[in-house]
């Protein structure tokens, strides 16, 4: 990695021999980042996560002297996992950011209770999370890409978590430099070269003590299982990221040869034929389509069988994914989407708006949308989601259970539980998403006039 240097440091290497660390480092600038360095200074805008480590505290100091603070701010993710000692690394980053000018957004994060909510671990909770909010700050324009201070160590550590894990040949590229929300510079930089840049030029930092913790897989590999493979196989860092490019030149093919899917309002549509073709090009295409739909996940080969498998089973067969996915077999098409679990609350009691968690369901005075309904009538109706016994009478229509009211007008069953129903005990008087019933239509006698919509919050 390019980092700047001023005069030449000298530095002890193992052998007791002291080298001139501004060479080395002026020799990794020249065979290593001029691409990365290049690439970086072809965006607008970039948020740095910075953690207070070493590794994104030698990013830091070096975007901090080769890029105007216009160019980019910092990313501060506190879990809420470490006590007083995390707090003491989001003020360390804080105040470093401080005395160089650099705008620095922290967040506050209840990592334990967001792990406990998903069902997930420690390390996947805090990963999953952190990646939701980098991609959150690129989805708003924040910034065009997050970076991020993964070096070589990372990249097959990465690598080997994958293959334990049963990955497929995916799994064998490791990370990329840029996968559309973060961009990594220093993939090909060293652990030894980070600690010999955050020497030669003074850069503080903070240790993570759960860094030397054996309660974590990546931990246990790094600390534990590594130095024995290292000992074993010399160079094997090396031949490991070799394996990574060749198979990143094998799924790079492998894309070109994939047939495309449809990507519909978040949800991804792949034909059956495509599935019943050439098994590596079908496993492709899954793998393709689960990564356009999500940020990340651990997908192994026992769940791309899973999907595989659903073109030979009948309409409503499911798989479920990792992390609240699941794939569907949906007439000539198998359905890969996200399990929303949003449950509604509260009452409907006149004009105005009602919080339904990403949404809002407006009654407006004013013409928006296209329902409109009697609002005396529809005032009362509790707003919740479906039950057992539901049943709805649609305009001009005959009383139908709401299971077969959506089955008419084809509703997935993937989708019904996130559907917000207005009703009163099990008869429902309107739905948001769909239409209003018969009972709340307007008339001759209706004295307020409601219009009803579903609105995006991200849109108000």
């Amino acid at each position: 990695m390019g980092f700047p240097v001023g005069k030449p440091n000298l530095i002890c290497n193992k052998k007791g021999k002291y080298i001139a660390l501004f060479y080395i480092l002026y020799y990794n600038k020249a065979m290593l980042d001029r691409y990365a360095t290049e690439y970086l200074g072809s965006f607008d805008k970039l948020a740095l996560a910075i953690s207070g480590g070493r590794d994104s505290m030698a990013l830091l100091y070096w975007f901090c002297h080769n890029f105007s603070k216009d160019k980019f701010f910092v990313v501060t993710v506190h879990h809420n996992l470490r006590g007083d000692e995390g707090r003491r690394d989001r003020d360390f980053v804080l105040e470093y950011c401080k005395s160089f000018g650099v705008k620095c957004k922290a967040y506050e994060e209840d990592i334990p209770s967001f792990c406990k909510a998903g069902g997930y671990t420690i390390e996947q909770g805090a990963r999953i999370r952190r990646r939701q909010i980098f991609a959150s700050i690129v989805e708003n324009k924040e910034a065009q890409r997050v970076v991020t201070a993964h070096h070589a160590q990372d990249q097959v550590e990465s690598i080997l978590m994958h293959i334990f894990r049963g990955s497929g040949l995916k799994g064998l590229r490791g990370m990329s430099l840029d996968d559309g929300v973060l961009i990594r510079p220093m993939l090909k930089v060293s652990r030894e070269q980070v600690e010999e840049y955050i020497i030669a030029n003074g850069i503080p930092y903070v240790d993570d003590s759960s860094n030397d913790s054996g309660d974590y897989t990546r931990n246990k590999l790094r600390l534990q299982i590594l130095p024995l493979i290292r000992q074993a196989y010399g160079g094997v860092d090396n031949n490991i990221l070799r394996l990574a490019e060749r198979a990143n030149e094998v799924c790079e093919y492998l894309d070109g040869q994939s047939v495309s899917f449809t990507l519909k309002q978040g949800e991804v549509y792949i034909h059956l034929d495509v599935l019943k073709g050439e098994r590596v090009i079908a496993a492709n295409t899954v793998i393709n389509a689960v990564d356009a739909i999500t940020t990340r996940v651990d997908l192994t080969q026992k769940h791309i069988d899973a999907i595989l498998a659903l073109k030979d089973k009948p309409t409503g067969a499911s798989a479920s994914l990792p992390f609240s996915l699941t794939a569907h077999r949906e007439g000539e098409y198998v359905v890969l989407a996200k399990v929303k679990e949003i449950t509604y609350s509260g009452r409907i009691e006149g004009y105005g708006d009602y919080d339904l968690g990403e949404e809002i369901l407006r009654l407006s005075k004013e013409q928006i949308g296209k329902l409109r309904c009697d609002l005396d009538k529809l005032s009362g109706c509790d707003v919740r989601n479906r039950k057992d016994g539901d049943t709805f009478k649609r305009y001009k229509g005959a009383t139908k259970s709401l299971g077969d009211y959506l089955t008419d007008i084809k509703v997935p069953k993937r989708s019904r539980d996130s559907i917000v129903v207005l009703a009163k005990q099990n008869v429902v008087y309107a739905l948001p998403q769909y239409e209003i019933a018969d009972i709340v239509k307007v008339d001759e006698d209706t004295k307020n006039i409601a219009y009803m919509a579903m609105i995006p919050k991200s849109s108000i």
